[in-house]
């Protein structure tokens, strides 16, 4: 059984006129452990903390502990103290009678338009429960934690804990740590060609933040925003839920095909794109596609939103300069997240703002959290001061350059005429078109039924359609798994012709 704290409180509710002070504690007690606010095992507070609390004789206390302990909802054992008993009467459930007041009909709250637009949404791009987040062939978006240099981030975390000052111990800056935003304004300066200095830089828990703050400053409700097709489900419901028209564009080997957005809502005040590695097909936004995009955002006024998903994650080809390196004209709102070049429970990504939005975003953050844990992010800024970081994300290239010639290799000995798996130069997952008629959420069930994890490319068209194929990650499983992996891909396929 686990170990509960010591109860150093337990409030009483309202005492009923007819009752004595020990039927009253007693009745509390019981209704506390019906309704799970004493859990089996807890604690409870030691009877003279009790009487001085409530302003009682410490005797009415040893009596409703005794009166507690013969009915079998408590127990006691001489250095463990008073405890929530174990194994609890049958049914455990409060004796007080029910008042009238109670029984009456009540009017119930109501849920927010948001709320409400929340529920009639798809189903969460995200999973609620992350107990089974443990490597699997061909799961998704998942990177390597295997390989992440725990001792050296371990080190400077106890370091950064024996060094802590008041001042960070008390609170930080609205937009994060600011050496750590010096740090990053010189890592994407150099390694992705953003002009940018710290104070446009803000530490988020991740791109899905940094969106979400962003819809809620230079969008109403009604407008209507660009999102690529298929694209990331979580930046459409995100933009939904706060009640804006999201516009599916088409994506084609050039990325996102402009003049489909112009001639569906040329009138869109927003455009979410991921041009330097397209989720989730892989491809790059083309020179031309993005100078169209950027001459459709100048030209209207609009606002483009660009997710830098995965792309320090380039093993092969040339380096490709991030959308906000070519225009001067601070309408591009670039955006990175360390959960994929880190490790994912780390909740920490960046948003790189146009200098009039800096000041509406530190408002509307203070507004919703304050701002970010500081000590994790100073933990982060010694790691990329120290080349720690820089070092990794080399380490981790090279692994998944090598994990993606594995799945290549093995596609071709295995998949022939079954499955076209795609090579990509970045990432952590590729993607494979079916042969043969195949519908991708029934190759998905069957896989599942197999232990693979594969994602129906389905699950993330609006309105796109035309090829079916699934989502095959590589990042976190090592080379010999894949290769078993996709022997047993190559049967489920099989079977199901």
């Amino acid at each position: 059984m686990a170990r509960f704290p010591f109860q150093s409180d337990f409030p009483l509710g309202p005492r009923l006129a007819e009752e004595t002070l020990v039927s009253w504690i007693c009745r509390e007690f019981r209704r506390g452990i019906s309704t799970g606010r004493l859990l089996p095992g807890s604690r409870i507070p030691p009877s003279r903390v009790f009487a001085e609390q409530h302003g009682m004789a410490r005797g009415t206390i040893l009596e409703a502990f005794d009166q507690l302990i013969s009915e079998g909802y408590l127990t006691t054992r001489r250095g463990s103290g008073t405890t929530v008993s174990p194994e609890l009467p049958d049914p455990a459930r409060e004796r007080s009678p029910v008042s009238a007041e109670k029984s009456r009909e009540t009017s119930r709250p109501g849920l927010s338009h948001r709320a409400k637009r929340l529920r009639h949404l798809p189903v969460s791009p995200f999973p609620l429960d992350f107990s089974d987040a443990r490597p699997k062939a061909f799961r998704a978006n998942q990177p390597s934690v295997a390989h992440f240099p725990i001792d050296e981030w371990s080190r400077l975390s106890s370091r950064r804990l024996r060094r802590a000052s008041a001042e960070m111990l008390i609170g930080g800056d609205v937009l994060g740590y600011p050496p750590l935003r010096d740090a990053l304004a010189a890592h994407l300066g150099s390694t992705r060609g953003i002009h940018c200095t710290a104070d446009r830089i803000m530490i988020v828990s991740g791109t899905q933040q940094a969106l979400d703050l962003v819809v809620r400053i230079v969008l109403d409700p009604g407008d209507k925003a660009w999102i690529e097709d298929p694209g990331y489900p979580g930046a459409g419901t995100v933009m939904e839920s706060w009640g804006v028209k999201v516009i599916p564009v088409d994506v084609d080997a050039r990325g996102l095909r402009v003049e489909k957005g112009l001639r569906a809502a040329g009138d869109a005040r927003l455009a979410y794109v991921t041009p330097a590695h397209q989720f989730p097909l892989g491809v790059v936004m083309a020179p031309e596609r993005r100078q169209q995009l950027l001459q459709w955002a100048r030209e209207s006024g609009a606002w483009i939103f660009e997710d830098d998903y995965d792309s320090e994650f380039r093993f092969s080809g040339r380096p490709i300069a991030a959308l906000q390196s070519l225009t001067p004209d601070d309408n591009v709102i670039f955006s990175g997240s360390f959960s994929k070049m880190l490790f994912p429970s780390l909740r920490m990504g960046f948003v790189v703002l146009p200098d009039r939005l800096v000041e509406p975003m530190r408002q509307l953050r203070s507004l919703v959290d304050r701002h970010g844990p500081t000590l994790n992010q100073a933990v982060l800024c010694d790691f990329i001061a120290e080349g720690h970081f820089s070092r990794h994300l080399r380490r981790m290239r090279q692994i998944y350059a090598q994990h993606h010639e594995a799945l290549l290799e093995s596609a071709a000995a295995n998949l022939a005429d079954l499955l076209d798996v795609v090579p990509t130069e970045t990432g952590l997952q590729t993607i494979g078109w079916l042969a043969n008629g195949q519908q991708d959420r029934d190759i998905a069930r069957l896989a599942a039924a197999a232990g693979i994890d594969v994602t129906p490319l389905s699950n993330y068209a609006f309105k796109w359609r035309k090829r079916n194929g699934l989502q095959l990650g590589f990042g976190s499983i090592a080379p010999k798994e894949l290769r078993l992996a996709t022997a047993k891909l190559a049967r489920v396929l099989k079977k199901n012709l």
